[in-house]
């Protein structure tokens, strides 16, 4: 071994990493989707656990997939704050028997700061969740990776604004960029309205406005953007209400808190569902290329379609039924319930 290729051996052994497992996408078209269907793939789920109760399907989605090994759980994270928002992520885990995945606290402070289903799952809290600010958990689960880690976000994407933006830290010394680009599968998102329109996880605030601009423009491999107005016209937790008559789930008792009886629009738990299975054939969708614009005064997002030189994608449904993917999500719901 040559003097040069040693010293970089010994670089790579002192940052906690090895020449043959630094780069886990090496060989990737980096213009096209990365559709990872493999069993147990590692996931990260971001959500705005609060603004919504959709949210409560989909953190439930995210362990009952765990638990059927589809998804292996690498982390939380949180893209709003409050006074119990950690306790109550961490009791959701708790209940759900997934107390090993780690909870990442949301790097801004995102409102709102309240939620109306926070203390009834911060009652399981057991006080012994592994908790880290989340552009640190994004950055030690992508280091200590040895397959690529999917990531959904399914609320503000300042979360990974930031990450874009971090430096080398003890996990990694690459920066945020080049870490994405090594060891991050597909980034699905749960934004925009095609082809134009607002969403909330949009144009809520200015600093939504911005990250989601942000990403939009330099994240450096392609993003599948799940639309408004396909997840929004869908509905979740129905199903689970109606076969828990006594009220006994976790979910059941969020949903009601919420002031929900008969489901909710399935904005979230449809990204969970559908990244899961990297949209698969059991979740009946399609793909278009193209180009996004967001107007960070006003939130207004405008899709324009690019089949050749289009930077991302957005899906639409092939089943006209939206019967099918409602009952699709509520079985998983029930699956893991506890009634």
């Amino acid at each position: 071994m040559t003097r040069t290729l040693l010293l970089t051996a010994c670089v790579l052994l002192l940052a906690g990493c090895s020449p043959d497992r630094d780069n886990l996408m090496e060989g990737r078209n980096e213009k096209e989707l990365f559709l990872n269907t493999s069993p147990g793939k590692k996931m990260i789920v971001d959500l705005d656990m609060c603004t919504d109760v959709d949210d409560a399907c989909a953190i439930r989605l995210a362990t009952a997939l765990d638990a059927d090994s589809i998804i292996d759980l690498a982390g939380v994270a949180l893209s709003v704050t409050g006074p119990n928002n950690i306790e109550a992520t961490r009791g959701f885990l708790v209940y759900d028997g997934k107390t090993d995945v780690p909870i990442g606290r949301s790097v801004v402070d995102n409102e709102p700061h309240e939620s109306p289903y926070w203390d009834l799952m911060a009652e399981y809290d057991d006080g012994n969740g592994e908790v880290y600010d989340a552009v640190t958990l994004y950055r030690k689960v992508l280091a200590e990776a040895d397959s690529p880690v999917d990531i959904v976000t399914t609320g503000y994407v300042t979360n990974l604004e930031h990450l874009l933006k971090s430096g080398p830290d003890e996990y990694s010394p690459l920066n945020g960029v080049d870490l994405i680009r090594q060891k991050c599968g597909q980034l699905y998102v749960v934004a925009t309205t095609y082809p134009r329109g607002h969403c909330n996880n949009v144009h809520v605030t200015y600093a939504a406005r911005k990250a989601a601009d942000y990403i939009n423009k330099h994240w450096p491999l392609p993003i599948l953007f799940f639309t408004n107005e396909v997840g929004g016209r869908l509905m979740c937790g129905g199903g689970l209400q109606a076969v828990d008559t006594e009220n006994k789930d976790i979910v059941t008792r969020s949903l009601l808190a919420f002031g929900t009886h008969d489901g909710r629009a399935a904005w979230d738990p449809f990204g969970v569902w559908a990244g899961a299975f990297a949209c698969g054939d059991v979740t009946k969708l399609g793909f278009r290329r193209g180009n996004l614009k967001i107007d960070t005064a006003t939130g207004d997002n405008r899709w324009f379609d690019d089949g050749e030189n289009g930077r991302h994608f957005t899906i639409y449904p092939l089943e006209g039924d939206r019967g099918y993917y409602n009952k699709e999500m509520d079985s998983w719901l029930i699956k893991k319930a506890k009634l």
